[in-house]
């Protein structure tokens, strides 16, 4: 398990009334099991729709939920937008 920062954006910090906190995870998948232990369900959902980047790298192009972690890492949610 590593220490990592979490940070949340828009619709998934109005749920939890955090910018961030810390977590002892091993993967992604980890952090959102975290985040549905410690705020529900429905915190889990609007986390696992967001843009979801470890160190500012999109999971999509890693491992997905699968992505490990490491001591320090920050995993960060930003809401999906559009733009025209």
């Amino acid at each position: 398990m590593n220490r990592v920062c979490l940070k949340y954006r828009g619709p998934l910090a109005a749920l939890t009334g955090l910018c961030e906190e810390n977590a002892q995870v091993r993967d992604v998948e980890g952090a959102l099991r975290f985040i549905r232990e410690r705020h529900g369900r429905k915190a889990e959902k609007t986390a696992r729709a967001m843009l979801i980047a470890l160190n500012g790298e999109s999971i999509l192009l890693l491992k997905l939920y699968k992505t490990a972690v490491s001591e320090g890492d920050v995993v960060s949610f930003f809401p999906l937008s559009a733009g025209g």
